[in-house]
């Protein structure tokens, strides 16, 4: 299942898998008729207010593809769940709960770009990647161009003693270590797309 958040509300499309979209694929001709029509409905949804959840089913990977190649601006970044002695780290931004992430520079990676800004925006050294998490995708107006983000997550370990310095320049007021007493207060208080993507991963870290 494939979800596209803005805000409180999702596109949803029970059928694809975001992980799969292949977006340097080659569109087909039998993917263009249903490509357009996302592409006219995009910008409605986009402009609708009503904070509901909208499921579209009959519509292929390439055509899904195309749609979005052409109505959003692409943003890639990439964060990770430093987890230690089954607690994961959060950082608060702009008074938000959230996960430690950033944009993906040129020529990085995004493991790279992930092990680099999980550093850059907690001070925590030594950072290796366990495993991959599922990706978020969420899309926002920033100067009056719609922009998707596709998020890459890792599960992170560090063999540091944890001493947080938040990085301030990026909004961030405070780092916290989150346990099993704190999750749900953390999935409620954070992003929407965090917590329905995360929430089962950062559930299995601190009740292990």
């Amino acid at each position: 299942m494939y979800k596209i958040f803005q805000e409180n509300k999702a596109l949803i499309f029970p059928k694809i898998e975001g992980n799969l979209l292949k977006f340097d694929a080659i569109p087909q001709e039998s993917d263009k008729y249903d490509a357009e029509l996302l592409c006219d409905f995009l910008p409605e949804w986009l402009d609708d207010r009503d904070p509901g959840d909208t499921f579209i089913h009959e519509v292929g990977e390439n055509a899904v593809v195309i749609a979005l190649k052409e109505t959003f601006k692409m943003a890639p970044a990439a964060g990770g769940v430093v987890v230690k002695d089954g607690k994961f780290v959060s950082i608060v931004r702009k008074g938000i709960p959230d996960l430690p992430k950033g944009h993906i520079e040129k020529a990085e990676t995004p493991e790279v770009a992930a092990l680099r800004e999980v550093e850059e925006e907690t001070g925590i050294g030594n950072l290796k990647i366990v495993k991959a998490l599922p990706t978020t995708w969420h899309c926002y107006l920033e100067h009056e161009v719609w922009t998707l983000k596709p998020t890459y997550w890792y599960l992170m370990s560090t063999s540091e003693n944890i001493h947080p310095k938040p990085q301030t320049e990026e909004g961030i007021t405070e780092i916290k270590l989150i346990g099993n007493e704190e999750i749900e207060t953390f999935l409620k208080g954070t992003f929407r797309s965090t917590s329905e993507i995360l929430g089962k991963d950062l559930r299995q870290v601190v009740t292990k």
